[in-house]
Formats: C-alpha cells, sequence, structure tokens
C-alpha cells in the first residue's frame, strides 16, 4: 500500500508539473540544413534551469524574417523570436539586452564555392571586398550595415537560396556569423561538397544577436533575462557556448589572431551599449 501511495504521489507531482510548465512557442528552423536552431533553443532552456521553471517548447511553421516580427507583435504563431538587433526593433518590441553569442555573431567569415579561394586570398581591405558583390538576407540588420559601409549587397528573402546563389557564383560568397558558417557547411556536405568556409579574412562590425519578445509579455521578458543572467554569473553560459555544436570550435578565442580583420561601423546599434563589457560581449583577441 506504500508503494502505490509513494507511486501515486510522484504520478500526482510529474502531472503537476508538466501542467504548470510554461509553453513558448518559437519559429521552427530556416531548413533542414539549420544547424544553428538547436542553439537558441538550447540556451532558452537552459535560462528556465536557471531559475527552476518548467518549460515546454512549441515550434511553429518556419517563416522569413519579417513575417515572423510581425507575428511577434500581434502575439500570434511565436512568443520570443532570435534575431540580430536595430533601433527600430528594440522601439517596437520587447527584448533581452543579452547577446546570445556574445557579440561573435559580428565577426563574419565568407561562406563560398572553393573556386572563389585564389580571390578571397586577395582581400585585406573595405576597398578590395567592394569589390565583390555578397548574398544577405533581405530582412537582416545586417544588409543595411553592409550598405552603409559601401559594400556590394545582393539580398533574399530565401535562407537556403543565398547558400545556393553562393555555390552557383551568382554572389562571390554569404558572409556569415563565425558562430554558424562552419556547422552551415558541414551539414550541406553531401548536396554541396565544394561549399567552404574562408575565415582567413573576417568582417566585423558590433552586432547583438537578442531574444524578442513582445513589450506587454512583461513575464517572459524578465523570466528570460533573469536565467540568462544567472547562467552568466555561474558560467554555465559560457560552458554552453564551448560545448555546443555550431559554437565549440571557435575555443580558444585566440586561435582567431592571424586572421585578417576588417572593421566597419553598425551606425543602427544603440551607441549606449557597452559593447566591451567582458561579460556579455568577446572579442576574438585582436
Amino acid at each position: 500500500m506504500q508503494h502505490i501511495l509513494i507511486l501515486f504521489c510522484v504520478l500526482l507531482f510529474t502531472i503537476t508539473t508538466f501542467s504548470n510548465a510554461q509553453t513558448i512557442k518559437v519559429r521552427g528552423p530556416q531548413s533542414k540544413f539549420d544547424s544553428t536552431h538547436d542553439y537558441y533553443v538550447g540556451l532558452l532552456e537552459l535560462a528556465y534551469r536557471k531559475i527552476n521553471k518548467p518549460l515546454t517548447i512549441k515550434l511553429s511553421p518556419y517563416m522569413v524574417q519579417q513575417r515572423a516580427l510581425n507575428e511577434l507583435k500581434a502575439g500570434r504563431l511565436i512568443d520570443i523570436y532570435w534575431a540580430g538587433t536595430d533601433s527600430e526593433r528594440e522601439s517596437t518590441l520587447g527584448f533581452v539586452p543579452i547577446p546570445l553569442v556574445k557579440g561573435l555573431l559580428g565577426y563574419r567569415v565568407f561562406t563560398a564555392h572553393q573556386s572563389a579561394t585564389t580571390e578571397l586570398n586577395k582581400i585585406s581591405t573595405l576597398d578590395q571586398l567592394k569589390t565583390h558583390r555578397l548574398c544577405q538576407g533581405a530582412h537582416w540588420p545586417d544588409t543595411d550595415i553592409m550598405i552603409a559601409a559601401g559594400l556590394n549587397v545582393m539580398p533574399n528573402a530565401i535562407y537556403e537560396n543565398m547558400f545556393k546563389q553562393a555555390y552557383s557564383g551568382r554572389c562571390f560568397a554569404f558572409p556569415r556569423g563565425i558562430n554558424e558558417a562552419h556547422s552551415e557547411v558541414l551539414s550541406r556536405k553531401k548536396s554541396m561538397p565544394e561549399l567552404i568556409v574562408y575565415d582567413k579574412v573576417i568582417l566585423h562590425y558590433p552586432f547583438p544577436m537578442y531574444f524578442f519578445i513582445k513589450k506587454s509579455n512583461e513575464t517572459l521578458i524578465a523570466d528570460v533575462t533573469n536565467g540568462l543572467n544567472k547562467a552568466i554569473e555561474d558560467g554555465s553560459f559560457d560552458d554552453y557556448m564551448k560545448s555546443h555544436v555550431s559554437t565549440k570550435h571557435l575555443f580558444p578565442l585566440s586561435k582567431w589572431k592571424s586572421s585578417t580583420v576588417i572593421r566597419i561601423d553598425n551606425p543602427f546599434l544603440d551607441p549606449n551599449r557597452d559593447i566591451n563589457n567582458s561579460k556579455y560581449w568577446v572579442n576574438l583577441g585582436h
């Protein structure tokens, strides 16, 4: 009888915990090759573990960035969305002001067909990079940053198409976050065997990726903020970055000292952001 009572209590606790778990809707992967999607979902789960709140993640269909932001504002298909920031997004949405990859998204390496290597080897300045056409997302703040710097950008709204354009030579290269490129190329090894990551030259601008949330959802904003800050304070945020498949290859960061870094400004970033705060931002040794 005692065993039955214990079993009943455990079952009741499990059911109660599950029923009290917060359900958060996020967008699905951009494609079957979207190797970084799991990183952000896992980071969200880490934040909730730190505040001891049960969490259930529900995947909504994939949608292009602008539609996702519209759905977020309306409070319909998604509750939280990870994206690069700009002043407009910060003024119309709530957000957690903690860079999700500690600023590494602003270090852009070049995804390209291996035949572009010879020309890539010749690039060491911004003026040289300007002579080549680059693929970039139509609704991404990166596109505006690059255009403001005078780069030749060919926008496309479809994530997978930009890899195809770089592979076919329609654009010279597809700049990707240094935390994104290697796993993305690896996941396409069968379909695009001659796709490479060129990281001897890195394009850099200060560019944080944030969790965006509907402004009125103050509880969700506070929970994610508190959870991520706890993870940063106890070191588990860094441990997560150093162990996740999409970011672990970046460490130790000193390995990038030999790369040439071409720096451009980000005129769309809030000037009050302290990009030198090592608690939230990392530097690739330059």
